[in-house]
């Protein structure tokens, strides 16, 4: 009997898996999933390690940008294999940019890219694989954590007409998170022209100011 039903399980999950990958719909909205968390992904991974690498950035020269010596000594120097997206993750979490959880949560994040990047055709095809766009929130919620850190405590700290503690956190908007919210928002199905429109309102709004 249990050999019986767990046949039955097995041509089940066959049935599902071929139903998953050949249905046109489902099919499409699985590749648009990836796609959305693979590139929300590479969002938060510019977060962390683009912005940093930058600020230690002392000009440019014919390769491109020349970085200081510090970035070696205070950032990469923090991760044993010299790893880039690690170090950065411990510099934020030395500075209080990250908490504890987050580090946590952005290495769950990133198993999951990894695991969509390296077994894409199994999330398309495996009734029991499926991209986890649940976890698109804390992504977002991460990428406006650091982003809003550096805003204030970086470009509004250095300008002389602005009290960089009289802006509410909410109201501060990256062009990441602009970015995110368009990806997010077209992809599931609003009208991408519309939101175009929008954007050139504020970007002329802005411009009379």
């Amino acid at each position: 009997m249990v050999k019986l039903k767990s046949d039955k399980s097995m041509a089940d999950n066959v049935e599902d898996s071929w139903d998953k990958f050949l249905n046109p719909e489902m099919l499409r909205a699985n590749l648009i999933a990836a796609s959305i968390f693979i590139t929300g992904y590479e969002i938060l991974k510019s977060a962390i390690v683009d912005q940093l690498k930058s600020f230690y950035s002392i000009g440019f020269d014919e390769s491109g940008p020349t970085i200081s010596e510090d970035y070696e000594l205070k950032v990469i120097s923090l991760d044993s294999k010299r790893n880039v997206f690690r170090a950065s993750i411990a510099w934020l979490l030395l500075n209080d940019v990250i908490t504890t959880a987050d580090k946590q949560a952005i290495l769950d994040l990133t198993e999951h890219r990894n695991q969509l990047a390296h077994q894409l055709p199994k999330f398309l095809a495996d009734s029991g694989k499926n991209v986890e766009l649940a976890r698109l929130e804390k992504l977002i919620e991460l990428v406006a954590k650091i982003d809003r850190w550096w805003i204030i405590n970086v470009e509004l700290a250095i300008r002389d007409d602005l009290d960089a503690n009289e802006v509410p956190p909410k109201e501060i908007t990256s062009g990441n998170m602009i970015f995110l919210h368009l990806l997010v928002t077209t992809a599931s199905g609003a009208d991408s022209g519309e939101l175009y429109r929008q954007w050139r309102e504020k970007v002329i709004a802005q411009k009379k100011v």
